[in-house]
């Protein structure tokens, strides 16, 4: 597994708000852990990080809730996991040694840095708002 499991719940608890956003509406944490079969309290948590890091918006009070804006829909799914798991898979040995690169590499070194790179650029190429669209056309599902 790439992604860690509050990195999964991120990316599709955003690409959710997004779809929501796009009615115009701010989708409340109950709605988006209810659609998404996240726990609540859980969720909460990945939300406020990634609000914190200018990946979702929110407001408070009877009509709050999180929201996206065209800035925020723009951004690609290496931001998401950058804000809640970090870059350091793209760097980390494959085996866990400390000390591996071109001139001391690892068994698995060459296939790991073509893995890496693969994924980077995949992550790297799609926006929010890209999935966003392909999700409403039925291409993609982040629920079952």
């Amino acid at each position: 597994m790439i992604l860690s499991k509050s990195c999964q719940y991120g990316v599709r608890a955003l690409l959710y708000i997004a779809m929501e956003s796009e009615k115009s509406k701010k989708t409340e944490l109950v709605k988006i852990a209810e659609a998404l079969d996240i726990p609540k309290p859980y969720l909460a948590k990945i939300m406020q990080q990634l609000v914190k890091r200018g990946l979702a918006r929110s407001t408070k009070g009877p009509n709050g809730g999180f929201f996206m804006t065209a800035k925020e829909k723009s951004k690609n799914l290496l931001n998401i996991v950058d804000a809640i798991d970090g870059l350091e898979y793209f760097t980390q040995c494959g085996l866990g040694m400390e000390e591996c690169d071109e001139d001391n590499p690892c068994p698995i070194h060459v296939e790991m840095v073509r893995i890496r790179e693969n994924v980077i650029k995949t992550f790297g190429k799609f926006s929010v708002e890209k999935i966003g669209q392909k999700i409403k056309k039925g291409e993609f599902v982040i629920a079952r």
